[in-house]
């Protein structure tokens, strides 16, 4: 509680300091309109008539609590949004403590919390990624419910129907949510597994009971995703929501980008891409317990085949190992929730851009896993504590410390493994929210501000921020007059980015960068005074 609590105000204090990213500018304007849906009696569709096209794919809930809460004008509107998605965030991130419990212990899950708090990736995309942290949290959320569901051989109807609310809520959230069904069935298959095992037989009695459970929470979960998505409301919901899953399934975006110093194809991704990723942008420590979760695993695997196959009574000793494994179905749960979501898609080879943003939801799983695998080493650290402290404070401090100086851009962090964030420049998609063009922005706007001879007349200057598919939409960033350009041979000032370097070739004067560990982010020009 502490370390929430810690977080929670630091997180709302630096709120204002974070971008307007590529995302929040369709999804700001998306969830008033979707809450006008339910305020106007279902007949105001201006979010399915005058919202960028298959936004409507997504479930708005964050987007109209979002919209709701800045309704009260509190706070700037983007400092609203950012503090919303920080919020929804860290509550998921939080459910990582009741679940490590489940999983391997008490330390297992404030384990899981401060690895994923140390993963710059995730800290960073906690305040500007509108869609996939929401996921993130929901899907955090229904493993939650599922893994309480499984802790009794036949689970409560409590439990039940907070499984339903909370895989709805995922589904209700992005399509993918849908994958929680298979967590349910992989749980209630290992109930079942440890019933027949201490039973001996499967009664017709506790399956129809368990078949009960699992419909329950599918139609619960359908029934709340229905009344969460509205693109479910407008026609057939099975139809809708397939409509939604191919569109996603299929995504048209072709575009290139730098993965460990290479060029490949949005389209053409190589099945090495999400693992390859993982690995430059999780902590070191994070995938060094990563890997002695996986040494474990296969420690205590063999291990158990060794002692069924050598014991004389080989039909008890089978049972009793299955037996054991099922009683242990809170980590295969997550091991599934882990496994399922990257397999699919790395043997789909489906569309990946923006770095692993589509998986975020899958780092806290792992996160888990790792704190599994600190669990495990324990009793050894145990042996000289202080040491281990010493070490593992060093480590979180210089790791707090390069993420204060990457601040607000701290989701551009790469690991030490793949040549640390200054190596990394440009061999990976940092930047790819174009974050660093606000920094440049807040920079420029001060000093015509301060110094009123840098303009070259009393009239607002024009200017160009080079955000991809967004330059048209930058109004909602600038805090004082501007004339909006989206010519750079017209633009006054040029603000240039890491993913659209506009100000190339041009006869433009550079008069400031944004630079994290000598490496710029964003780049700010000025037209000479006289150039037409």
């Amino acid at each position: 509680m502490a370390l929430l609590s810690a977080v929670l105000v630091v997180g709302l204090a630096t709120a204002p300091d974070y971008a307007l990213t590529v995302d929040e500018f369709n999804t700001d304007d998306y969830g008033p309109k979707a809450l006008a849906w339910y305020t106007s009696g279902f007949t105001d569709r201006s979010h399915f008539e005058t919202v960028e096209f298959s936004l409507w794919y997504y479930g708005p809930w964050f987007h109209i609590l979002t919209a709701y809460v800045q309704s009260f004008d509190v706070a700037d509107r983007i400092t609203v949004r950012h503090a919303m998605t920080f919020l929804v965030g860290l509550a998921g991130l939080a459910a990582l403590l009741p679940l490590g419990r489940l999983v391997g212990g008490r330390w297992v899950g404030l384990t899981a919390i401060v690895l994923c708090l140390m993963t710059g990736y995730v800290y960073g995309s906690l305040f500007f990624t509108p869609i996939d942290v929401p996921f993130l949290a929901a899907m955090t959320w229904a493993t939650l419910a599922i893994a309480v569901m499984a802790r009794q051989v036949l689970p409560s109807w409590p439990s039940t129907l907070a499984a339903g609310v909370l895989t709805g809520l995922a589904i209700a959230t992005r399509t993918g949510g849908i994958i929680t069904h298979a967590y349910l069935l992989g749980a209630m298959l290992l109930c079942a597994t440890e019933s027949f095992a201490v039973n001996g037989r499967m009664t017709a009695r506790y399956l129809v009971q368990i078949v009960m459970r699992c419909a329950a929470v599918v139609g619960i979960g359908w029934l709340t995703a229905i009344a969460l998505w509205p693109w479910l409301q407008i026609g057939n919901p099975l139809q809708q929501f397939k409509t939604a899953l191919v569109h996603f399934a299929n995504m048209p975006m072709a575009f290139e980008f730098p993965h460990w110093g290479e060029r490949i194809w949005t389209n053409a991704l190589p099945r090495s891409y999400i693992p390859n990723e993982l690995l430059a942008r999780l902590p070191e420590a994070f995938l060094i317990l990563l890997a002695v979760a996986l040494v474990c695993a296969i420690r205590l695997a063999v291990t158990l085949l060794l002692e069924t196959r050598w014991r004389p009574d080989r039909k008890a000793a089978v049972r009793e190992a299955i037996l054991a494994l099922a009683r242990e179905r809170g980590i295969f749960l997550v091991c599934l929730a882990v496994i399922l979501p990257l397999a699919f898609l790395i043997v789909q080879r489906a569309t990946i851009y923006d770095g692993v943003r589509h998986v975020l939801f899958v780092i806290p799983m792992l996160a888990l896993l790792a704190g599994v695998g600190l669990a495990a080493t324990l009793p050894l650290l145990g042996r000289a504590p202080l040491a281990a402290a010493l070490v593992g404070g060093t480590y979180a401090g210089v790791v707090v410390l390069h993420l204060a100086r990457l601040h607000p851009l701290e989701y551009v962090a790469i690991n030490a493994f793949a040549g640390g964030t200054r190596e990394a420049y440009d061999k990976f998609e940092q930047d790819y929210w174009s974050a660093a063009a606000t920094e440049g922005l807040r920079r420029l706007e001060r000093r015509l501000d301060y110094e009123p001879s840098f303009r070259k007349s009393e009239t607002p200057p024009s200017i160009l921020i080079c955000i991809p598919w967004r330059d048209r939409l930058v109004g909602p960033m600038l805090q004082r007059p501007w004339v909006l350009e989206t010519d750079p041979d017209k633009a006054d000032f040029i603000i240039a980015t890491q993913r659209w370097r506009c100000a190339d070739g041009k006869p433009l004067i550079l008069i400031d960068e944004v630079q994290r560990f000598d490496r710029t982010f964003a780049w700010v020009y000025k037209r000479p005074i006289g150039d037409d």
